[in-house]
């Protein structure tokens, strides 16, 4: 009787532990990227009543879209402690909360597939895909604080989040196309955002793995199309946010591509492939429906620099975007 008593007791204290260090707003820099208090940090002795009081937290929270709900709030919680104990140069620490996130993620895709599933959710996939990106930009803060050797773990961690995005806007497209192309398109704005930066930074090997989450992204923005289009054959809106959308793309990548060395150029020009080729294919398919409107040119390298374009023929350009080119010159 007394031992049952000691455990009850016990269970009530690690629920009043955990609700006592979490729920607090933890400023990170910018106001998108706020987050909760990160509570009781792995360097703790006592951590593990934290991640038992999660666990709990998580056994008696009912249904499977508050359940992918419940998991999401504590993947922030993860990366504010992984935040504060890359500050403090601790990385195995930043190890422990990094995989905590990743556990975390894993539980909210696959709630989030259970919900769908049964039809009781019509939202959760929109607000995994959400956070994801928010998951993305703090996780570059992190990157940018951790020593070298422990950078591996975020790289992975940032594998996880892209790949649980990807998840999510496969569920999400099917249900509203155009916030799952916008969700995605963002992602991958965030993406050469830090590639530019990092290229301004002189930090190449950053600047590679910036372009290889944006291509990654591609990817999932390529077959997300691909299952508008399938879905419905007015997707019009759909294909004028990508044409626009890499069009902006390739005027990022060029100026990416004048500032870094030789030895990352090939990895620009990779992703400057993807970009070519996704508005490509959007313009063909407005062009088949009458529908390309003004300031949409079919013709993508219009917004890069003559500099650029000579350094890229015949690597990245196409003979269609060069015959385009030169149309426009006999035609001046």
């Amino acid at each position: 009787m007394r031992m049952k008593r000691f455990r009850l007791i016990l269970l009530s204290c690690v629920i009043v532990i955990s609700l006592l260090f979490s729920g607090t707003a933890y400023a990170q820099g910018d106001e998108e990227l706020q987050l909760p208090s990160p509570g009781i940090t792995p360097d703790s002795p006592f951590y593990f009543l934290d991640t038992w009081g999660k666990k709990i937290g998580l056994f008696f929270t009912f249904g499977a879209e508050a359940k992918a709900k419940k998991a999401l709030e504590i993947t922030e919680e993860r990366l504010a402690e992984a935040h504060v104990m890359a500050v403090k140069n601790k990385s195995k620490a930043v190890k422990v909360a990094t995989n905590g996130y990743n556990e975390y993620v894993a539980i909210a895709i696959e709630r989030m597939n259970e919900a769908t599933k049964k039809g009781i959710s019509d939202n959760i996939s929109e607000v995994v895909a959400v956070a994801i990106s928010k998951h993305l930009l703090v996780l570059d803060r992190v990157m940018d604080i951790i020593p070298v050797e422990a950078k591996a773990t975020i790289t992975q961690a940032k594998k996880v989040s892209i790949n649980g995005q990807g998840t999510a806007l496969r569920l999400l497209v099917k249900e509203k196309a155009r916030m799952a192309i916008k969700i995605n398109l963002a992602a991958a704005e965030g993406r050469l955002n830090r590639a530019k930066a990092k290229a301004e930074e002189n930090e190449t090997d950053e600047v590679e793995d910036a372009l290889d989450e944006f291509e990654r992204l591609n990817k999932f923005g390529e077959e997300i199309s691909q299952i508008a289009r399938g879905l419905s054959d007015n997707t019009t809106t759909v294909d004028q946010l990508v044409a626009r959308a890499t069009a902006h793309h390739l005027e990022v990548l060029a100026l990416v591509y004048e500032k870094v060395p030789a030895q990352a150029k090939p990895a620009i020009e990779r992703a400057m492939s993807v970009s070519i080729r996704g508005h490509e294919r959007a313009v063909e398919v407005l062009k088949e429906r009458g529908a390309l409107p003004k300031g949409i040119s079919d013709n993508i390298t219009e917004g890069i620099s003559e500099k650029v374009k000579k350094l890229l023929k015949p690597k990245v350009l196409k003979p269609k975007a060069e015959e385009g080119g030169k149309e426009a010159e006999e035609g001046g």
